[in-house]
């Protein structure tokens, strides 16, 4: 059985239309924000990449993590598959950058991504207000990419190479404001293990069949995901489930049994205690607490 509530768009409001290997979008906030009230409601973007630079006015950033409010010059990063919704000021101005995922491992790209991965697949704001050099850079490379996006129609190695220079300033304000330090050898062992996680978390796979897929031992990888995060690899798959678990409690009207065979679980009981256990809130207490309606999130953005 599955969840289907959360709404998957290319692009917001749009549906059926497929997203190409090198698929990139610009627009600005007020293009689409403006003809829904200025409210995003709460979807996902499954294959793709978004950056919002906020150049004025404030928002609401409703996502897996909570509320944020954001305040300009910011920066927002809305990771692949990333469940989110926006409550925009009448009149806010920026940009709405997005990419095909698959852009983020294109090795012409290579060495520009890394500090965007910091936000751990969540939607995140990263304030500008003391970086306005970077502020200006982006919103200039921005507003040069939507002319030549008008007259260049296949992206080629300008584009390409402006695309890079756009993620290299958000993925180094990024870091400067998750204070990463140098990478580490056993990143891209433990951002396979995440991708994996990603695809078979619903099948409940054991450490094992994570370590034989990635031709590790399950040693190796639990001293990777220690050293980089703090848990073990059963701590992260667990961590994923509980994240799709409180996504479609906030945001689906789906009961708890449903969710529970949703995700795997032959037992809702066991589903109910897993959810507590790891979240200390019962599943109905968590609804209760974190629903999402439209009037919600308007209400919520008045100061």
């Amino acid at each position: 059985m599955q969840v289907r509530a959360i709404t998957h768009y290319p692009l917001y409001g749009e549906t059926g239309v497929l997203v190409p290997p090198e698929f990139v979008h610009l627009e600005r906030i007020y293009d689409r924000s403006s003809l829904h009230d200025w409210t995003i409601k709460p979807h996902a973007h499954p294959h793709m990449l978004q950056l919002l630079l906020v150049e004025s006015g404030a928002s609401l950033l409703l996502g897996d993590g909570g509320d944020e409010h954001v305040s300009a010059p910011a920066l927002i990063l809305v990771p692949p598959s990333s469940v989110h919704a926006f409550r925009f000021d009448r009149g806010a101005q920026g940009w709405v950058l997005s990419l095909a995922a698959g852009m983020l491992s294109d090795p012409r790209l290579g060495g520009v991504l890394g500090g965007l991965s910091a936000f751990d697949g969540q939607a995140r704001a990263v304030t500008l207000s003391a970086s306005s050099a970077t502020a200006a850079r982006l919103s200039w490379l921005l507003a040069d990419m939507a002319g030549r996006l008008g007259v260049e129609p296949a992206l080629g190695p300008g584009l390409l190479a402006q695309v890079g220079l756009i993620l290299a300033e958000a993925a180094e304000a990024t870091e400067t404001a998750a204070s990463r330090g140098p990478q580490d050898a056993r990143e891209p062992l433990v951002a396979r293990f995440r991708t994996l996680v990603e695809a078979h978390y619903r099948e409940h796979w054991p450490v094992s069949a994570y370590a034989k897929a990635l031709g590790t031992t399950m040693s190796t990888l639990t001293r990777a995901t220690r050293a980089l995060t703090g848990q073990s690899p059963a701590d992260l798959v667990h961590e994923r489930v509980v994240l799709e678990a409180r996504r479609n409690l906030t945001f689906t009207g789906a009961g708890v049994a449903q969710i529970a065979y949703a995700l795997g679980f032959a037992d809702p009981a066991y589903f109910a205690r897993f959810f507590k256990a790891r979240t200390g809130f019962t599943a109905r207490a968590f609804r209760e607490q974190r629903v999402w309606t439209s009037t919600d999130l308007a209400d919520r953005s008045k100061p």
